[in-house]
Formats: C-alpha cells, sequence, structure tokens
C-alpha cells in the first residue's frame, strides 16, 4: 500500500513537474514572439496613419481600452479554430501553418495593443491584481526553470554553438 502511494506521489510530481517544464516553454515563445512583434509594430507605429490609430487607442477609457485590448484575440478565434478543424480533417501541416501564423499576427497586435493601453487597463483593480498574479507566477516559473541543470546545459550549448558560428563567420568573411 504504501509502495502504491509513493509511485502515484512520484507521477505526480512527474507530470507536474513536465507540465510545469511545459508552460514555461510555451511562456518564453510567447514572450520571445511579444517581443519580437512588439518591436515591428512600434516601427509600424511610425506611420502617420498608424500613429494616429495608436494615440486614439492609447487615450482610451480603461474598459473601452479592455475592448481593444481583447478584439485581436476575438478575431482570431476562427482561424485557431479553422486550423484545429483542418488538423482534424487530417491536413496537419497546413492547420499548424495557419495556426502558427494567426498566432504571431494576434501576438503581433496584442502585444502592441497592450504597449499602448496598460496604463488604463492597470486602473482596472481586478485587472490589475490579475496581471500582478500573472506575472508573479510568470517569474517564479521562469527562476525555476533557469534553475534546472537542462536549462543551464541548453543554454551553454548554444552559446558555444553561436561562438561557433560567429568564429566560422569571422575566418570566412572577416569581421
Amino acid at each position: 500500500m504504501k509502495m502504491r502511494g509513493t509511485l502515484r506521489a512520484s507521477s505526480i510530481a512527474a507530470v507536474r513537474g513536465a507540465l510545469t517544464l511545459l508552460a514555461a516553454l510555451w511562456i518564453f515563445l510567447e514572450e520571445w514572439i511579444w517581443d519580437a512583434m512588439q518591436a515591428c509594430m512600434a516601427w509600424l507605429g511610425k506611420l502617420p496613419g498608424v500613429r494616429w490609430c495608436e494615440a486614439r487607442i492609447a487615450g482610451l477609457p480603461p474598459y473601452a481600452a479592455m475592448v481593444a485590448f481583447l478584439i485581436p484575440g476575438a478575431i482570431l478565434v476562427p482561424f485557431k479554430l479553422l486550423a484545429f478543424w483542418l488538423i482534424a480533417r487530417g491536413h496537419g501541416l497546413l492547420g499548424l501553418q495557419v495556426f502558427v501564423i494567426a498566432k504571431i499576427v494576434g501576438t503581433a497586435f496584442l502585444a502592441r495593443i497592450f504597449a499602448l493601453t496598460k496604463p488604463a487597463l492597470l486602473t482596472i483593480g481586478w485587472f490589475a491584481r490579475f496581471h500582478a498574479a500573472f506575472t508573479a507566477w510568470r517569474d517564479r516559473l521562469y527562476a525555476y526553470v533557469k534553475s534546472l541543470p537542462a536549462w543551464q546545459a541548453a543554454k551553454a550549448w548554444i552559446a558555444t554553438a553561436r561562438g561557433s558560428v560567429r568564429a566560422w563567420y569571422r575566418s570566412r568573411f572577416g569581421s
């Protein structure tokens, strides 16, 4: 009986660890896309018409800002459902492509609109509490993942590979 409990606890710990790692990887990917797309959208924001539109979005009151923040996600839900439908119908690669494109485009717009509406959104009490809780959870998750030996080994391997590529490039093409 005791062995069964130990096995169950070990299984739960393994599943929890795997799910934590998957969540961390998803968040890292999402933030990488978020940062890259926010920079891209900020560049687009320099265009006169886009700048005018962004100024209007940034000036929205809190709950209107919430609606503006949710619109890109709502618009992309049908595309994500289409992606899953395509995958279910045996068009896995096409479905995956549709999903990835929808995810990147959605993240780009969401990142930019969040940057524009964040001050207004943080004046909404429940949103500010959720944002603080999520940020704290994400930071704990990052700290945990960064402490894992596998993460440290992967980071060292990437640094070595990057250095090798740079050295090869310099030897081939100069500084």
